[in-house]
Parts: C-alpha cells; structure tokens; sequence
C-alpha cells in the first residue's frame, strides 16, 4: 500500500498535518518574523524612536523565544504540540491587538512596547518552526524533509503575503486597522487547524512511515541532562545558533535597509521576493537530504547567504537588490528546516521537543543579539556595511563549524 494513504485508502493523515502547519507557519513567519521589518519602519516613523532603541524592542521579541522555547520542547513531549499553538494563535494575535492599540495612542511608554513585542514572542514557538516540526516529527521519518518543506513553504507565502498586505492595509485604513483585523484573522484561521489536524497519532497510523520509530522508549522521557552532555548537540546548535542570528538579524533590518534606495513599497516588496525565493529554496533542500550528508548541505545554505548578504553592500541599481534579496532568501527556508533535520538525524525522534526547545533556546539568545547588534552599529556608523559584514562572518563561522564536525564524524568512523 502507498505511503500516501492510510488503512481506509485515504490520503495519509501526516500529510494533512502538514497542510496545518502550513497556516500556522503562514501567519508566524508573516505576522512574527517578517513583520518585523515593517513594525519599525512605522514606529520608527510615528515615535521618531533611534533604530537602535526599535532594535531592541525585536530584540526583546527573540529574548521571550527562549523561555517559551523551553517551556514548550517539555510540553510537546508530554502532550503533543496542540497546546502550544493554542497559546501561540491566542498571544500572537493579543500582540497585534496591542500594537493597534499603541499605534492608536492608547499605550505610549517604551516598556509598554517591550512587553508587547516579548508578548509575541512568547507566542511565535507555538506557530514556528518549533510547533511545526513537532507536529510532524510523530508522523515522519524516511520524508520528515518532503513533509517540513511543505509545511514551512507557509513561511514563504507569509513573507510573500503579508509585508506587502500591511503596508496596503495601513496606507488605506491606517496601522491600527490593519493589525486589528490581522490579529482576528490569525485566531480564526489558527485555532480550527490546532483543534482539528494538528494531533499525535493513534494506534499505528504512522508506523509505516516512521518505522516504528515512535515508539515509547524503554528507558523512558530523556532529561535535558541527555543532550547538553552530548558534544554533537553542542556542534548542531552552535552552528544553528549562529546561522540563524544571522538570518534573523539581516530579516530584521531588511525594510529599514533597503528603503533607501527602494522606498518602502519596493523594501517591503524585496522581502516578498526573499520569501517566494525561499519557498523554492525548501524543496530543493528537501530533494537534497537523501542524496547529501547534512552538514555539506549546511554550510552550502550558510555561505549562500553569506554571498547574498554581501552582494547587497553594492547599494544600487535596484534590479541588484531584488537579486541580493533572492540569494538571501534561497536558503531562508532551508536555515529553518536545518535544526530540525540535523537533531532528528543525530538523536532520533525520542525527546524531539527537549532537543529543539534547548536548541531553539541558543538560536533566539543569538537572533536577539544579531538583532540588537545590527542597530546599534548602524547607529554607530551611520551605514549597514559593518553590520551585514558581521552578519555574513556569523555564516561563515557556522559553516566552518559544521564541515569540522561532519569530517571529524567521518575521520572517527562515526554516523552523521
């Protein structure tokens, strides 16, 4: 029997699964991280708030990350990933609430603003990749790569969508408008995806798919102590930790830096072009993972941003940036779908959401640093040309360090 339909001759229920994480990566990457781009532009422009204060304020956003995180790998493991998008779907869209209520003048003060934005950030694990990829991970095993590629293309079409939609939204009924009815759709679209697909298997649904993989270990639930006294885990998240503050920390600052020479409407464009460029990017990964070790795969995805980065220090013609934009954002995806693969790969799917949530917990602290790190040197220097050299030496160190692992791995006769 296929593996693309289940014992009543329908489609395979994991497939549907990944059909949900779909919408909820849609509206986690669209609202909670490229959103971000166009949150400071408008701020910047309504409070006239230094970019190196608004950066900060995102930066609060990763910091909340990492406590969710951790509270949330626990959850998944116990309960399954269902409670933790509830709490995404409900946080995040209360956060777009309260950013219409602060642009409406109902909230003023910088701390209000901080807790707005560690509001929904404490809710983006619940929607993310985090969320995503424990909801697939009971399901999958030989093509966890195919069925994450389809669920995080919602990311693309995110990024695609929305950067494009705010600004139109804003332009015509104005930003607290535009994120009111944001923050409803979000809720209504969410919360029937979390109560109807996003489930654990029952019985042996997933057994031909996983090859049994999901089933309970004898030694019982891993305790953190398992993975933060193993040194592959520490390889795997360092190098996931420092790509993805790099990606972070350019995403974050891609409107503000291209709206120079592009205009707002042409920045928040590029981005669109960055997340379709992504959506392609994912499937290729996904064909790529059988036929190549990982940590190559790696590295490849962290210097081809690296290249992107650095192309767009050439500031002009505009036809540059868009292509900068889309070599960038090739590997956007891929970048997400890495940690997952790597920790399935090196750990197996025992305590998946103990692994990702540490895991996860080291990426936010350093998107949160690129973050910060990236508006306090534009402060400093007036320009982005050290802060996108710094991004692409964090891409390149990552890269560096996952090709020492890998080849360390083959020279001790190891399994990647």
């Amino acid at each position: 029997m296929p593996l693309d339909s289940d014992s009543r001759g329908g489609i395979y229920r994991g497939w549907w699964v990944a059909a949900g994480g779909f919408v909820l990566a849609f509206y986690a990457w669209g609202v909670g991280f490229y959103g971000h781009g166009f949150y400071m532009a408008v701020l910047g422009r309504s409070t006239g708030w230094p970019v190196s204060l608004l950066s900060s304020v995102v930066a609060g956003f990763w910091l909340a990350n990492v406590a969710a995180s951790l509270a949330f790998g626990w959850i998944t493991d116990r309960f399954g990933a269902r409670p933790a998008v509830v709490y995404g779907a409900l946080a995040m869209a209360a956060g777009c609430f309260a950013l219409a209520a602060f642009e409406a003048g109902f909230f003023e003060a910088r701390w209000q603003l901080f807790a707005i934005f560690a509001l929904m950030g404490s809710a983006y694990p619940g929607l993310a990749a985090m969320a995503v990829s424990a909801a697939l991970v009971p399901w999958f095993r030989r093509r966890l790569g195919l069925a994450l590629g389809i669920a995080l293309t919602g990311a693309s079409a995110g990024g695609a969508v929305m950067p494009p939609l705010m600004a139109w939204l804003s332009a015509r009924y104005g930003f607290d408008a535009a994120m009111t009815g944001i923050g409803a759709a979000l809720i209504l679209s969410v919360l029937p995806v979390a109560l109807l697909l996003v489930r654990q298997p029952e019985g042996r649904e997933a057994a031909r798919e996983t090859d049994a993989a999901t089933a309970p270990a004898a030694h019982g639930r891993p305790a953190p102590a398992r993975f933060l006294g193993d040194f592959r885990f520490w390889v795997i998240a360092s190098a996931c930790s420092l790509s993805l503050g790099a990606q972070v920390g350019f995403l974050m600052h891609q409107i503000p830096l291209l709206q120079g020479p592009l205009g707002l409407s042409g920045a928040a464009f590029a981005v669109s072009v960055a997340s379709l460029s992504a959506a392609l990017g994912r499937f290729v990964l996904g064909a790529l993972v059988a036929r190549f070790p990982l940590p190559v795969l790696a590295a490849g995805c962290y210097l081809i941003q690296a290249f992107g980065l650095l192309l767009l220090l050439a500031g002009e013609p505009p036809a540059l940036l868009f292509a900068a934009s889309a070599i960038a954002g090739f590997v956007i995806g891929c970048i997400v779908m890495l940690p997952p693969l790597l920790l399935v790969d090196g750990f197996g799917q025992h305590g998946y959401g103990t692994a990702y949530g540490l895991t996860a917990a080291g990426m936010f602290v350093m998107a949160s640093l690129a973050t910060a790190l990236t508006g306090w040197l534009f402060d400093a220097t007036g320009a982005y040309v050290w802060p996108l050299l710094g991004l692409a030496g964090l891409h390149l160190l990552a890269g560096l360090l996952v090709l020492w692992h890998g080849h360390r791995q083959r020279s001790c006769g190891a399994a990647p």
